[in-house]
């Protein structure tokens, strides 16, 4: 006689949870976010395809800073001991969108001293991606326009 196993279904939504999870990418702008001092800015990033971060671990870190923690959000909300004071009540994600996989975050009155790398991961996901952000006063964001609308107005012209 042949022995039976019952298999629930609860049994198996874990396992499909993660299988889920390790088929979704985490994805940030490749291009740099450029902004202007003093607006606010949306560092956007998600998962895709989409699942829920609502349960998720989120982290924004830089590089080089001590607390390295731009943004930590856990159990549904963020957790400002272990952010940087630089950043204090200027970070925030937009929880009602967790649910889709967004976890882009926004910063409020930015800062030259803002610019730079940004890191986003999600922890029992073991999802990392990165952004640049690039910060300007209006006279570097008007070069930069320029800049591009030269670059776009030449770019089929070989100069010797």
């Amino acid at each position: 006689m042949s022995e039976r196993t019952n298999i629930t279904v609860e049994s198996l939504i874990p396992h499909s949870a993660v299988c889920v999870a390790e088929q979704s990418e985490l994805i940030c702008s490749h291009q740099p976010i450029v902004a202007l001092a003093g607006d606010d800015v949306i560092l956007p990033c998600y998962l895709d395809p989409p699942i829920s971060a609502s349960s998720e671990t989120v982290e924004w870190t830089r590089p080089g800073l001590d607390p390295k923690y731009i943004h930590f959000h856990q159990d549904g909300q963020p957790v400002y001991h272990s952010q940087n004071p630089s950043y204090y009540l200027r970070t925030r994600l937009f929880e009602a969108e967790l649910q889709n996989g967004n976890v882009s975050m926004k910063i409020f009155r930015v800062k030259i001293s803002d610019a730079g790398k940004y890191f986003c991961f999600l922890e029992s996901m073991l999802k990392e991606a990165s952004i640049q952000l690039t910060v300007g006063k209006s006279d570097f964001l008007k070069m930069m326009n320029y800049t591009f609308l030269l670059t776009a107005k030449i770019s089929n012209v070989t100069l010797y």
